[in-house]
């Protein structure tokens, strides 16, 4: 099976160094980048198939659509099965963990930057769920 993994966030530093610690690891297959979650909805809608895995991860605050919203919006047409997101951001406030743990599609909740035992975490994650 194909494992896709979006990066989402609109710190463009962020992503280089997210990108660079996913492509030291040959779990993370083929890695796209988006500045925005709405950037990410449309290139997800119009390639989504039940036959790829697909990894996101995504920062909470962004300028046209935010983490929330572009959750929000998946929901509509993707599933658990496939569809694993990780919530990478700077923040720290307790109502944000504790909204994405209520989110079924949200895996876990990262504070930046990306981490060696972040990535460890994210594919003991997905092993368990596959």
């Amino acid at each position: 099976m194909n494992i896709k993994t979006f990066i989402v966030d609109d710190d463009e530093i962020s992503i280089m160094l997210t990108n660079l610690l996913l492509k030291d690891s040959s779990f993370f297959q083929e890695i796209d980048t988006y500045l925005d979650g709405a950037y990410a909805l449309e290139h997800l809608k119009n390639e989504y198939s039940e036959e790829t895995i697909y990894i996101i991860i995504l920062d909470i605050n962004m300028p046209l659509m935010n983490g929330w919203e572009f959750l929000e919006e998946i929901k509509a047409f993707v599933t658990r099965k496939n569809t694993f997101v990780f919530m990478l951001s700077s923040s720290t406030d307790r109502v944000d963990i504790e909204k994405a743990e209520n989110i079924d599609l949200v895996k876990g909740f990262f504070s930046k930057p990306l981490k060696t035992e972040h990535l460890n975490q994210i594919q003991e994650q997905i092993k368990i769920e596959l």
